[in-house]
């Protein structure tokens, strides 16, 4: 299945530069349309748990994601975009174009999962330059007073500030601007209505003011829970069974029949964006948060969720803004999620902040061609779930080369079982090339410990305080 993803690559690079070769899209130094609305929209959609192979552009067989297909299709892939191997990272990584070390989260419960009080989002940046900012579903960067979305730059929250929930159908742990409130239906068809409703007001209140909307998903992230008849909505019973007929056991087809019903509701967003009349002047990327945890299809990879091989770290990444990013396209370069905040602050025409390190870096003439094979020198992840450590689970990797360290809980790491990968020729990760390569493996980590120091230099990580008594 490797083999044939690469002669997929290979066919699109090919109908990619045709296609930027051709005068049928915009010229890239032009973003503006009509010189009134230069700035666009940006609908940036996450999933949660949902792998690489998890949809048929990236050549799953099994799964029906025509929505998630089609916004392939009309715009551009990103092959090797990467993610931290779990959600909270992720995030924090997202919203201060920063790693998440530097912003003191280094968990994902036990108050680890609290974004330092003194980052920068992009919410915040984007809503000082004019922009009505809303995120709708999980966010996992810090549940007390101060921390929440609504603090952080966000105009309108409706979600939960947990990890996961327990309930999908009647969700009772959702929260909209800090007050509790009750939900009925299943929480993505809840999610997707108050973004639609969000784009909705925001064209009705002022029709020229761009928006930046976080649809964030917090499926197909256990408990693996569809709607069922019971709530009179029998569509995740519907897809349950499809998936179970097609020879998928019971997991792996419940988290397929989750991905289906994101699709569902995919395909709702990107129809509301055509009657409105703002499909032309809205970015949208679909990714999601971390490496898969399904199992049945995998398409050659290793790893997954929690690993720092090449399933755990990477995931989607579909882009598409008609007349500006070119269609069917592949970047092969390896890009990362801390380089979302620059790629926004260029297109919406502001600095980032210049007051401390930004690890992110424009993704924007990547969007424009189409198509490019370098962009960030290096990559790190790093994921312990109690203190960061630069030695039990780690990995590293430059455009060829990827160096990973993987120690379980009661093993002591050993740099004799370090492994090294040529992506190039072995994206599938199955042969360990660092005794013929001693040379890169010193590079390699030597780097990783430069960045490693970096990143933690001062900060000190633990629980965040609980505030008590606050009104």
């Amino acid at each position: 299945m490797i083999d044939s993803l690469l002669s997929l690559r290979r066919f699109l690079w090919v109908f990619c530069l045709t296609v930027w070769l051709s005068a049928t899209w915009r010229p890239a130094d032009s973003f503006a349309d009509d010189g009134q609305s230069p700035r666009p929209n940006i609908l940036l959609v996450m999933t949660d748990d949902q792998g690489y192979w998890d949809t048929g552009a990236t050549g799953n067989p099994h799964i029906d994601t025509p929505h998630m297909d089609r916004l392939a299709a009309e715009g551009t892939q990103f092959r090797r975009y990467y993610a931290a191997p779990v959600c909270a990272p992720t995030r924090a990584g997202m919203m201060t174009g920063r790693y998440a070390l530097r912003t003191g989260l280094y968990n994902t419960r036990f108050g680890g999962d609290s974004m330092g009080k003194s980052e920068i989002t992009v919410a915040q940046l984007l809503q000082q330059a004019g922009y009505r900012t809303g995120l709708f579903g999980k966010w996992h960067l810090g549940m007390y007073p101060g921390y929440q979305p609504q603090e952080r730059g966000f105009d309108e929250f409706f979600g939960h500030y947990h990890g996961h929930i327990e309930r999908y159908e009647f969700p009772d742990q959702l929260y909209h601007n800090g007050k509790s409130v009750q939900a009925r239906g299943y929480v993505t068809d809840l999610f997707t209505d108050a973004a639609i409703d969000f784009i909705e007001d925001t064209v009705a209140t002022d029709a020229n003011r761009p928006f930046f909307c976080a649809l964030m998903y917090n499926a197909p992230h256990s408990p693996f829970l569809l709607d069922t008849s019971h709530s009179m909505q029998p569509e995740g019973d519907k897809l349950l069974e499809k998936y179970l007929e097609r020879g998928l056991p019971l997991r792996e087809a419940r988290i397929y029949g989750m991905i289906e019903r994101i699709d569902q509701n995919l395909g709702r967003v990107l129809a509301e964006l055509e009657q409105q009349g703002l499909a032309e002047n809205t970015l949208v990327i679909f990714t999601g948060d971390n490496g898969g945890v399904s199992r049945f299809w995998k398409g050659g990879m290793n790893g997954a969720k929690s690993s720092v091989y090449e399933g755990g770290v990477r995931a989607p990444f579909f882009t598409r803004w008609p007349g500006v990013i070119p269609a069917g396209c592949l970047v092969e370069a390896q890009v990362s999620h801390v380089d979302l905040l620059p790629t926004f602050c260029e297109l919406a025409g502001i600095d980032p902040p210049n007051d401390r390190v930004l690890d992110g870096r424009s993704l924007v003439a990547l969007l424009r061609a189409g198509q490019g094979s370098e962009h960030q020198p290096y990559v790190y992840h790093t994921w312990d779930r109690f203190f960061p450590n630069p030695d039990r689970r780690w990995g590293i990797s430059d455009q060829r080369w990827k160096l990973v360290g993987m120690f379980g809980a009661n093993a002591e790491p050993d740099p004799a079982r370090w492994r090294l990968f040529d992506l190039e020729n072995d994206p599938g990760e199955s042969q360990n090339v660092a005794k013929q390569h001693p040379d890169i493996v010193a590079r390699l980590r030597a780097e990783f410990v430069r960045w490693f120091d970096d990143v933690t230099d001062g900060i000190v990580y633990q629980p965040i305080s609980i505030p008590v008594g606050h009104p």
